[in-house]
């Protein structure tokens, strides 16, 4: 069996994408833009700058009542190393992935206006997604630190930039499965 053939989960691949990729509308778009915005990356550099004024109230007031539900300045500073560290290496991990497995963008190898492309993507290369995989760190790395309701936005974060990946036609849904 090769690669391609678990790729292509029996057509499950291209026909899910079909699917998903087929829904439109203006909210609908709108709503899958900003998903695929939410998973970018670089939004490592937001997460980071609310993390060390997370660090900084914590630290200024530490006496106050509406901060003693925040992990203490240790744990926070514990928190954004892993973070930037997971980020690091899961940027290194999807790039090797990306050039590696030289798998192209739905655009690339479907047939010409069948697929619905919002947002051109950066590179042209498809597996795995960087976007999925951020959302997915993310999640990781903030799971164990979040009460119930964060973590029920974390699962839909991740749900959403996945679909959102797939919708704005820059994904097969394999590509996100693997980010």
């Amino acid at each position: 069996m090769n690669l391609m053939s678990l790729y292509q989960w029996g057509g499950l691949n291209l026909g899910l994408f079909e699917a998903v990729n087929a829904v439109r509308g203006p909210v609908i778009d709108a709503s899958m833009l900003a998903g695929t915005a939410l998973g970018n990356f670089l939004n490592v550099i937001w997460v980071a700058l609310v993390m060390l004024l997370l660090i900084g109230v914590r630290r200024g007031c530490a006496q106050s009542g509406w901060v003693a539900h925040l992990p203490d300045e240790r744990r926070l500073r514990q928190l954004l190393q892993v973070f930037l560290l997971a980020w690091g290496i899961a940027g290194l991990v999807v790039t090797a992935g990306k050039l590696g497995f030289d798998m192209p963008r739905p655009y690339a190898v479907l047939p010409a206006g069948s697929v619905n492309l919002l947002a051109m993507p950066e590179s042209p290369y498809s597996f795995p997604s960087g976007h999925a995989a951020f959302a997915m760190l993310s999640a990781c790395v903030f799971w164990p630190h979040s009460r119930r309701a964060v973590r029920c936005l974390l699962v839909f974060a991740v749900l959403w930039v996945g679909v959102s990946r797939i919708s704005v036609g820059a994904h097969f849904p394999a590509d996100v499965v693997a980010g």
